[in-house]
């Protein structure tokens, strides 16, 4: 029973700084120059496209490899 009160500890916080991290860089940042009245340029569209899809494309490769490495972690201490 340990094991399940941890692993819904730790989705807790994953879930919270998902959407935590959704909110300031899908929400906040871009709102806060919104409402600034900061004129958004093709350029800096790009550069904001780019960002968002290598975090995306970094975020995926993370979850998709960690558990291959604790799994042979794991399986190289037994």
């Amino acid at each position: 029973m340990d094991n399940n009160n941890q692993l819904l500890k730790d989705a807790k916080l994953c879930t919270r700084w998902a959407f935590s991290l959704t909110f300031v860089f899908i929400i906040l940042f871009p709102g806060i120059m919104f409402i600034t009245g900061y004129e958004y340029s093709l350029a800096f569209f790009k550069g904001w496209t780019y960002l968002a899809f290598t975090w995306l494309i970094i975020a995926g490769l993370y979850t998709a490899i960690r558990p291959w490495v604790e799994y042979y972690v794991e399986k190289k201490q037994a």
